[in-house]
């Protein structure tokens, strides 16, 4: 089955709980994620299911805000996807 997750949030406050935004999935053959402050920036990219967010931006923390994720994917069958959403800091 095809299944892609991106949360909603996350909290990179060194509590060990969600410190990270990670997407996680299942037949997931490519993707590319690109989050954006609210100047449309790009503050993180990645196309690596391994590869998650630490709330840094050139090499400095971001405060609390809420970002634009747009993340597509394909899945090993084909089938692509394309999830347009935002992603809350907290910190």
């Amino acid at each position: 089955e095809n299944v892609i997750y991106l949360p909603s949030a996350f909290s990179p406050n060194g509590d060990g709980i969600n410190d990270m935004l990670y997407v996680r999935g299942t037949q997931v053959e490519a993707l590319n994620l690109a989050i954006y402050n609210r100047f449309g920036e790009l503050v993180f990219e990645s196309d690596n299911l391994d590869n998650g967010w630490d709330g840094q931006y050139k090499g400095a923390r971001i405060s609390n805000e809420v970002f634009i994720a747009n993340l597509q994917v394909t899945f090993s069958d084909g089938e692509e996807k394309h999830i347009y959403d935002n992603v809350t800091m907290i910190r």
